[in-house]
């Protein structure tokens, strides 16, 4: 972490003593007779043009705001104040009453993520098909445009680079943020892959995915997990819950091509007979 760097920090929907609060211990962190090593934190009236954005879960308004700013600048990171332990919304959340400590631990914690943030812009390793290429894929011949894909991952770099990627062989996506999310979506429409990342706001990637086996009308479903999370031991979890393969971040875009023609250029209904680890 970057001792010299002052990441800025907007309030929205805070009372006047949470604001002031946080505007003090900001400034603490940048005092220049501060022996602080980890990050050091300014406020800014710029939302939009914040690192960090500190959000009172409990204000619709500000939670609106909040949804606005995520959309137009996906770059920048959540912090929630609330009043509920373990809210589903971020996993970066500090519940009332605040404490210097705790916001602190969690500002350094955003802060220390900013690092793997190259590697979440960068989904893909290796070089991707020219699009005169990616045509003469048996999936892109194979898979019309009625295919759709459901994406879950908190990361909106992450959903973004899916979402183009997915789209440049036909096949319509919807992104979710949060396992709750991505399981109300699944009950709502059906898909016919899903790509799941392990690390989310309430229920992780495990969790999720073992609902989705567990539901009759998904269990068939072909689940990927997507994570920066790479021992052999997680790769066990990940086929002890279900999934039909799992794929390290960055990944290398011939394995993304392969998954997409093993799961989605054979048979519907074959699924469940090609369940398999990457």
């Amino acid at each position: 972490m970057a001792a010299d760097k002052a990441y800025s920090v907007a309030i929205l929907g805070l009372t006047n003593h949470e604001e002031r609060f946080i505007k003090i211990m900001m400034a603490f962190t940048s005092h220049t007779a501060s022996s602080r090593t980890e990050g050091k934190y300014r406020w800014t009236a710029e939302a939009a043009d914040a690192d960090i954005v500190i959000v009172n879960a409990e204000d619709a308004v500000a939670m609106r705001k909040w949804h606005e700013i995520s959309v137009a600048h996906p770059s920048v990171s959540l912090l929630l104040i609330t009043a509920t332990d373990n809210p589903p919304l971020s996993r970066h959340f500090c519940v009332r009453p605040i404490s210097p400590a705790r916001t602190l631990e969690m500002l350094d914690r955003i802060v220390e993520e900013f690092k793997l943030r190259v590697t979440e812009q960068d989904v893909f390793a290796g070089a991707a098909m020219p699009p005169r290429k990616a045509a003469d894929l048996t999936v892109s011949t194979i898979v019309p445009v009625r295919m759709r894909a459901l994406v879950v991952d908190d990361s909106p770099t992450v959903r973004k680079k899916l979402l183009l990627e997915l789209g440049n062989f036909n096949i319509k996506t919807d992104t979710a943020e949060s396992g709750e999310l991505g399981l109300e979506m699944l009950g709502e429409n059906a898909y016919d892959i899903v790509f799941l990342d392990i690390v989310l706001p309430g229920q992780d990637g495990f969790q999720v995915c073992k609902t989705i086996r567990r539901n009759p009308a998904t269990r068939n479903t072909p689940v990927i997990m997507l994570s920066s999370k790479s021992s052999r031991f997680d790769k066990v979890r990940g086929s002890i819950a279900g999934c039909n393969a799992y794929l390290s971040k960055p990944v290398e875009y011939e394995e993304f091509y392969r998954v997409l023609e093993d799961y989605l250029a054979i048979p519907a209904g074959k699924f469940g007979e090609s369940h398999k680890l990457a």
